[in-house]
Order: C-alpha cells, then structure tokens, then sequence
C-alpha cells in the first residue's frame, strides 16, 4: 500500500521539491492572521503552491499565499508575514477514517474530502460524471494521517489491492510428483492395449 502522508511532507517542503526547481517557491506569505495548512485531496505530487495553503481560524475561510523565491520577480503585498503552521485546535480535517470520504470529479478522478473541512471538486452543473465509470475510486481508501508536532490531522488517499469488485482468479495448484508419476503410468498402460488391440 501507499500513503502520501503528511509527516511525509516534512513540513510541506519534501512533497515538492522534485516539482519546482529552488528559487521559485521559497517562501510563503499570508495576511496576518492566517495559519499554513497541508491538504492533499487527490495524494499528487507537485508544487508546494498545491498543498500549502492560507486558514483564517476566525473565519474558517482557505486561500491563497503569495509565493517568493530568488528567480522570481514576486512582491510581496504589504503587511503580510510569514505564517505560522496551523495547530490541530486551528485545523484538523479528521478523527478516525470514516470522516474521509471517497469522491469522483468532473475529470474522472478519485478525490478524498474530509466532513469537517469538505473539499469539492465541483457544484451544480459542473458536476458532470457523464463520461465515468463510477468505479474511478476502486483500489483507493480515505485514511485519517495524524498529525505530528501538534498538528491536525489530514485525509489522504490510500491504495490498496482491492480494485472495485473484482477478485483475482484462483490459481490451480500444481500437481504432485506422485500424481504425475500415476498419469504416466495410466498413459503407458494405455497406449500398451491399444498396440495390442491393432495386433490382433
């Protein structure tokens, strides 16, 4: 099975250094009063502007940051700070599991969102499944990754090796020395009457 979690991220950084080269996402800002959170719903691996984002606990409204780097030409609006990474009283997407739940979007992607912070991948007439299968989420499960170092926790897809409905097939044993040993025999003894038979 695997898990992008979120003690994984290394403090969101090690999820996307492979994404971006350095100089472009270096450094995040946020108005003040807002914390950093990591949310993964689709389990990608990509730029740190994809997982990062800003939480306002007051309002318990998402956005987001402003990113800043060496090779960029970014400037940063003024008053916003640095933030700080949410503690799980800030924000925690889940308890236990079932708080985690399985969706399809508009692309045919599997998608996790938590009950208590719920992602959507779309709403009203956007939610057009026409072209999928609707088996998109088989071999995948939502898991609760807890947090570390007082952060909260955070749904992630998790694969596993049930895909859908299906089963693998069975495979057949493979036959005993002895038995093969008996089938020569019986092929033998046959083969002797019938040379036999053509004799007489």
């Amino acid at each position: 099975m695997k898990l992008i979690s979120f003690a994984a991220a290394s403090l969101f950084v090690g999820v996307s250094k492979s994404a971006l080269p350095p100089g472009y996402e270096d450094e995040l800002w946020y108005q003040p009063g807002n914390c950093d959170i990591y949310t993964n719903p689709y389990g990608i691996v990509g730029a740190r502007s994809t997982f990062e984002k800003c939480y306002d606990p007051e309002t318990n409204v998402m956005s987001e940051g402003v990113w800043t780097g060496s090779e960029t030409d970014v400037t940063v609006p003024d008053g916003w700070i640095q933030p700080q990474i949410c503690t799980a009283e800030q924000y925690s997407q889940c308890e236990v599991d079932t708080q985690c739940t399985l969706l399809i979007s508009p692309g045919c992607s599997c998608y996790v969102s938590s009950s208590i912070h719920p992602y959507q991948a779309c709403e009203g007439k956007d939610c057009n499944l026409s072209g999928c299968t609707g088996n998109e989420c088989g071999g995948y499960v939502g898991v609760c990754q807890p947090g570390f170092n007082g952060t909260g926790n955070t749904c992630m897809l998790e694969e596993t090796n049930d895909i859908g409905n299906t089963t693998a097939p069975v495979p057949t044993p493979a036959p005993s020395s002895a038995a093969l040993a008996s089938v020569s025999i019986m092929i033998c003894i046959i083969s002797i009457s019938a040379a036999i038979n053509c004799i007489a």
